[in-house]
């Protein structure tokens, strides 16, 4: 893997590397940056608590230095607001008592902080100075690397939208679950379908026959490569909470992992126990999975829920908030969760989700940094936002 090493010698230097820390632009946001001996091991975005509510922003800062200190080999951490205030206003800087409360817990647990900042509409400042005399924006702009050219344009909500999906493929995707339904059912009404549509929905019922040869298959290519008649196996499984599961569970482990669940499902309708090494990882304990199962899965099941009807909607949504919950983007893990709960108020998985999140859990491993990709000041690393 190639490493990009970049070295912020400034605060205006730090300030244009968040975002790409990030891979956001964010907007009135408290951004803490952990630090190991000098490098930059992630950045974690929250929301801004209402201004001059001292309880709720005492309680933001003690969550989100929690989580810094729980980052491996955390040493000291910088934090970035952002806000839609003027800085020309003579009110001295925004948010003062939330920065101050997180410096204050920052020194509690033995974490020096290099740097406060605040970004405004119209200038930056640091809580460092005296007075936090304002500076024009235009010191980021001026301090930005040339080499950094992903993409950083959306704020922390962009990329959580579910893609457009075909009218066509949507009518396609309902025509086949309507019909493996019946299928499966031995229903009388799979009597009256044509030769193609029988063909169809027994195309499907063989992919949903074996859910982890499905999954693996699917993960494992291009969006553009899964067929309209795997994505309606997907939705198939997605909508059953057990089959759910094992995707879940065999995108963060393997195809072994998927038949070891699949096979545990069975058994517990059976009244057997799922051994808890199989179901540990569901809460975010375990070996680090692979970020990049994780993301195909999540497109996987975002292009799921873009096709299917709104009722059918819940079960391939809360996938997609486990996954990014997963991934460490708790922001899009609450979007996910929030619009299969305003679908299905009671949807299981998704009321799980919201109630993790509001608590402020994350998953182990995403605290975890074996290596650091890192340059003094600053540097290229992932995020929980």
């Amino acid at each position: 893997m190639t490493t990009t090493v970049v070295r912020a010698t400034s605060s205006p230097a730090f300030l244009s590397l968040v975002p790409h820390l990030l891979e956001c632009i964010p907007h009135r946001s408290l951004v803490v940056v952990p630090f190991g001996e000098g490098r930059s091991l992630g950045a974690m975005r929250v929301d801004l608590p209402p201004e001059g509510d001292r309880p709720i922003e005492e309680g933001v800062a003690s969550t989100v230095v929690g989580m810094a200190c729980k980052v491996t080999r955390t040493d000291s951490v910088a934090i970035a607001v952002y806000t839609d205030r003027s800085m020309s206003e003579n009110a001295g800087a925004p948010h003062t008592v939330l920065v101050d409360a997180v410096r204050a817990r920052a020194d509690i647990c033995g974490l020096r902080v290099i740097d406060a900042l605040v970004v405004g509409s119209d200038g930056w400042a640091s809580y460092l100075e005296p007075a936090a005399q304002p500076h024009p924006l235009t010191d980021i702009q001026d301090a930005a690397f040339a080499g950094l050219d992903d993409d950083v344009s959306g704020d922390h909500l962009t990329g959580a939208h579910l893609p457009a999906g075909s009218a066509d493929d949507a009518r396609l995707v309902e025509q086949l679950l309507v019909d493996v339904e019946h299928a499966l059912r031995r229903s009388r009404d799979r009597r009256h379908l044509s030769p193609e549509r029988r063909i169809a929905a027994d195309a499907v019922a063989a992919e949903i026959a074996d859910p982890p040869a499905l999954f693996e298959y699917s993960v494992e290519r291009p969006i553009d490569q899964v067929d309209t008649t795997r994505i309606a196996a997907l939705a198939f499984c997605l909508e059953r909470p057990a089959l759910r599961d094992v995707a879940l569970m065999q995108w963060t482990g393997d195809l072994a992992t998927g038949d070891a669940v699949f096979r545990a499902q069975t058994a517990f309708r059976g009244g057997e126990p799922v051994p808890e090494d199989l179901a540990r990882p569901m809460w975010g304990e375990g070996a680090h999975p692979d970020p990049a199962r994780l993301r195909a899965g999540l497109e996987l099941c975002r292009r799921v829920a873009s096709v299917v009807a709104r009722e059918r909607r819940p079960g391939a949504l809360a996938a997609c908030a486990w996954l990014a919950w997963a991934s460490g983007r708790s922001t899009h893990a609450t979007f996910y969760a929030d619009e299969a709960l305003a679908i299905d108020g009671t949807h299981g998985l998704s009321g799980i989700m919201r109630t993790m999140l509001d608590a402020g859990r994350l998953p182990e491993w995403v605290f975890e940094r074996s290596t650091s990709p890192a340059g003094t000041g600053s540097s290229r690393g992932s995020r929980v936002r």
